[in-house]
């Protein structure tokens, strides 16, 4: 009789300590999940705030360029004129 007692305490002990296992892998998997959706939440927001300053510094680029565009035109203007000036061709008298 205490043989059997025994089994059933042994057995009753394994049934707990499984129960508490599988408590324990389930609390881990889901703390995974939760952690998984998580990284993946702030993975798809920074992407997205990546995505906003690349198109903002494509803008930039492209006022650079302009403006350099502009620069270059004003600094042709100016040789022009320059070269006018000194030429003496310009029908103005400034004495």
């Amino acid at each position: 009789m205490p043989q059997t007692y025994l089994l059933r305490m042994k057995e009753n002990m394994i049934e707990k300590l499984m129960t508490l296992l599988v408590g324990i892998l389930l609390a881990l998997a889901g703390w995974t999940l939760t952690r998984t959706f998580d990284l993946s939440t702030n993975q798809s927001v920074l992407l997205n705030q990546v995505n906003q300053l690349e198109r903002h510094v494509e803008k930039l680029q492209d006022q650079m360029d302009d403006m350099q565009d502009s620069d270059k035109e004003i600094m042709d203007q100016h040789e022009k004129l320059f070269k006018k000036l000194e030429q003496g061709n310009t029908g103005y008298s400034y004495n």
